[in-house]
């Protein structure tokens, strides 16, 4: 088996070295993951994602997608952060990546639940039997500048952190904040004064 950082090609039932799969253990299938080998990242999942599956069940209390798909967001994750992976078992190391993951999913849903609430808040002044659905958001929102507009639906309709909405449009925390407050105004202004 090779040292952590070699790249350990693993195949169906044997490893380099001629040690059979089973025998290698979570540091070298860490490693090899952060060596890029296919194999080794199935066989790191086939060990633990029953653990990780329950760990974020648990933590979450969603369906059944959602935690699908956060178990999935942290193997993807860990592979990528295989590099770093020191001191600890890969179970733990594999439950801390998990809990980082269904923290960021919450605060995204906190965010996402605030843009619906804004959303409820225009509604009973644009709603009608015969717009329900604010068919008219769309339009709003595609009518707002390319800055305000980007703002808007990185932090209130996609659910990013504001250092990452700001960082991704190349501009200050303080201006994307500007922007987001500025679409937030012009939304309420085209959906009320419509009616007015």
């Amino acid at each position: 088996m090779g040292k952590r950082g070699e790249l350990i090609e693993l195949h169906p039932s044997r490893a380099a070295g001629g040690a059979k799969v089973d025998d290698i253990t979570d540091p070298g299938l860490v490693a090899a993951c952060a060596a890029g080998d296919r194999a080794a990242r199935a066989l790191l999942f086939e060990r633990h994602v029953d653990a990780v599956h329950r760990f974020v069940a648990r933590m979450r209390g969603s369906d059944a997608d959602v935690v699908d798909d956060l178990v999935q967001m942290t193997f993807l994750r860990a592979f990528g952060a295989a590099a770093r992976f020191h001191g600890t078992t890969a179970r733990a190391w594999l439950h801390g990546i998990a809990a980082n993951v269904v923290k960021e999913h919450a605060r995204k849903e906190i965010r996402r639940k605030k843009a619906l609430s804004l959303v409820a808040e225009i509604a009973p002044s644009v709603a009608s039997p015969r717009d329900p659905t604010l068919a008219r958001l769309p339009g709003a929102i595609a009518a707002l500048p390319h800055a305000q507009r980007a703002a808007f639906v990185l932090i209130d309709l996609e659910g990013e952190k504001g250092s990452d909405a700001a960082s991704a449009l190349g501009i200050p925390q303080g201006t994307l904040w500007r922007h987001v407050y500025e679409a937030r105004c012009a939304l309420r202004e085209a959906l009320h004064g419509d009616d007015s």
